[in-house]
C-alpha cells in the first residue's frame, strides 16, 4: 500500500506541473520580449540605448533580460507559440525536480511531499508567466539545491554557481538574489564554524565576479540597485491583500511555516534557510511578484518542519487511519490528477499549443488600421498596450511607453504618461514636453486634453480610438475595417 499511495502522490504532483504551469494566457510584455530578443538575433547586438520609444530615445537602456529574451525569440521563431509554452514548461518542471528532490531528503512520507508539493506548485504558478523572471526562479532553486549537495558532502557542487551566475546575470536581473542567498550560506557557515568557511566563501566571490560579465560591466549593478529602491506603479509590485482569495494558497503556505518553526530540529546547519524564508516572506507580503520566490525559499525548511511536527504526533497519540482511509485517500489522489489532466486537455483542445489573450483587451483592430495606413509616427500609450504595438508597427511608430519601464523611462516619463491617460494633474505633459503626434486611447478612458482643438479624432471602434494632431490627421488616412476577434498571439 504504501507504494501505491507514493505513485498516486507523484502523480498528483505530475499532472498539477502539467495543469498549473501549461496556462496559456499572454503577459502584457510577451510582445516586447519576443519582438527585442529576435531583434537582438538580427543585429547580433545587445542593445545600449533606446529606439523603440520617442519619450526616452537614445536613453540608456540597461537591457539585463536580453538572453532570456533572445532564447524566448528563438523558441517562438522555431516551435511558434508552442515554442513559448515549451520554454515555460520546462523551466518549470526542472524547477519543481530541484524542489521535490531536496524535499525527498527530508521526509519519507509520501502524503506530505505530495500535499506540499501541490501547495507550492500552486504558489509558484502565479509567478510562472511566459516572461524571463521564470529563469530566476528555476535559477533560485538550482542555487538551493546546489548549496544542498554540498552539506550533503558533496564539496565540489559549489563551483557550479559561477557557472550560473555568469548565465543568470545576463537572463534576469534577480541574479541579485542569488547572490543574497549565496552570502547568507556563506556567512551562516562562517559563524557555524566560528572561522572562514573557504569553500562557501570562495564560491561567492567568484559568483559576484563573474556578475560583471555582461554587456553593460558594473553599470547593470548600479542600475539593479537604484531599481530597487524606486516605486513600482504596477500590480506586481504591490502589497498582497490580506482579501485576495487569489492569494489564499500563499497565505495558507506561509501560515504553515509560521507555526511550524518550533519543530525544526537543527538550527545550527538549517537556520539559514528559516531566516532566508521569514525574509522572502516579509518581501511577498510588501510586493505580490515575490510570492513564489518565497515557496520556494520556504519549501525544504517547511518539509523539515512539518515532518518534524507529524513524527511528535505520532509519538503522542495511537490514532492511525485505517486500510479503508488509506484506499478512500489514494483514490481521490488519482481522481483530482485525472481531473487536472482532463481540464488540461479540454484546454488543448480548445487553444491547442496557441498563447492566447482577450480582444477586447488590446487594441487589435486599431493597430491593423494603422499597420494599413502605412503611417510613420510618434504614438502615446498606455502602459499595457505598449510592446503590443511595438511588436506589430515598429520602426515606424515609437510609442510614448512600454513594458521596459524602469529599465529605460526616466521617472519623469512614466508620470507624464500616467497622468496624460489617467487625467490627473499635469495631464497634458506628454503632449506639451514630448514630440506626441498621435495618440492610442481605451474608449472607456479618453483623456479629457484630446478634446482640444488642436486633436481629431480619426478612428474608433469598440475597443480604443485614436487622436491626431490636426496637422497630422489628413495624411494619416484611417480607415476601420471589421476585423476578426482573434485572441491569438501574436
Amino acid at each position: 500500500m504504501p507504494a501505491v499511495a507514493a505513485r498516486a502522490w507523484t502523480l498528483l504532483l505530475g499532472s498539477s506541473a502539467v495543469y498549473f504551469f501549461t496556462t496559456n494566457e499572454a503577459d502584457n510584455d510577451l510582445w516586447g520580449h519576443v519582438r527585442f530578443g529576435r531583434d537582438i538575433i538580427a543585429r547580433g547586438a545587445v542593445p545600449r540605448v533606446d529606439t523603440y520609444s520617442y519619450t526616452a530615445a537614445g536613453h540608456a537602456w540597461f537591457d539585463h533580460e536580453w538572453l532570456a529574451q533572445v532564447t524566448m525569440a528563438s523558441a517562438y521563431t522555431h516551435a511558434g507559440a508552442a515554442g513559448l509554452l515549451m520554454w515555460k514548461l520546462g523551466l518549470a518542471t526542472a524547477t519543481c525536480a530541484l524542489l521535490f528532490a531536496m524535499m525527498r531528503r527530508r521526509t519519507a512520507m509520501p502524503e506530505l511531499r505530495g500535499g506540499l508539493g501541490l501547495l507550492t506548485i500552486a504558489v509558484l504558478a502565479r509567478g510562472f508567466a511566459i516572461r524571463p523572471q521564470v529563469v530566476t526562479y528555476f535559477a533560485v532553486a538550482l542555487t538551493l539545491w546546489l548549496i544542498d549537495r554540498y552539506q550533503c558532502g558533496r564539496r565540489r557542487a559549489l563551483w557550479a554557481l559561477p557557472v550560473l551566475f555568469l548565465v543568470w546575470v545576463n537572463a534576469h536581473g534577480g541574479f541579485v538574489l542569488g547572490l543574497a542567498i549565496l552570502g547568507l550560506f556563506a556567512g551562516s557557515e562562517c559563524v557555524r564554524l566560528r572561522r572562514p568557511a573557504a569553500p562557501p566563501v570562495l564560491a561567492f566571490a567568484a559568483s559576484v565576479a563573474t556578475t560583471v560579465l555582461n554587456p553593460y560591466g558594473i553599470e547593470l549593478l548600479a542600475y539593479i540597485w537604484g531599481e530597487l529602491s524606486r516605486p513600482h506603479p504596477i500590480t506586481e509590485w504591490q502589497p498582497v491583500a490580506a482579501g485576495d482569495v487569489s492569494q489564499l494558497v500563499f497565505f495558507a503556505m506561509l501560515g504553515l511555516f509560521v507555526v511550524t518553526l518550533p519543530f525544526l530540529r537543527d538550527w545550527r546547519t538549517q537556520g539559514w534557510q528559516v531566516v532566508l524564508a521569514l525574509i522572502t516572506g516579509g518581501l511577498a507580503l510588501h510586493a505580490q511578484r515575490h510570492t513564489a520566490v518565497f515557496a520556494l525559499c520556504a519549501v525544504t525548511p517547511l518539509t523539515a518542519q512539518l515532518d518534524a511536527a507529524a513524527r511528535w504526533l505520532r509519538e503522542r497519540s495511537r490514532f492511525t487511519l485505517s486500510t479503508a482511509s488509506h484506499h478512500t485517500i489514494t483514490t481521490g489522489v488519482v481522481g483530482l490528477a485525472l481531473l487536472q489532466l482532463v481540464l488540461t486537455a479540454l484546454r488543448w483542445q480548445r487553444d491547442g499549443l496557441a498563447v492566447v489573450f482577450d480582444p477586447a483587451e488590446y487594441p487589435v483592430a486599431a493597430v491593423q488600421a494603422l499597420r494599413r495606413s502605412g503611417a510613420t509616427v510618434n504614438l502615446a500609450v498606455p502602459l499595457d498596450w505598449g510592446e503590443y504595438v511595438l511588436w506589430h508597427l515598429a520602426p515606424r511608430v515609437r510609442v510614448s511607453l512600454d513594458g521596459r519601464f524602469a529599465t529605460v523611462f526616466p521617472d519623469t516619463v512614466v508620470e507624464d504618461n500616467a497622468e496624460f491617460f489617467t487625467g490627473e494633474r499635469g495631464a497634458r505633459g506628454l503632449l506639451d514636453h514630448y514630440a506626441t503626434e498621435a495618440a492610442l486611447v481605451s474608449v472607456r478612458s479618453v483623456p479629457a486634453t484630446l478634446r482640444d482643438a488642436a486633436w481629431e479624432r480619426i478612428y474608433a471602434d469598440d475597443v480604443a480610438e485614436i487622436y491626431a494632431r490636426r496637422d497630422r490627421a489628413a495624411a494619416m488616412q484611417l480607415t476601420h475595417e471589421p476585423a476578426a476577434p482573434a485572441g491569438i498571439f501574436p
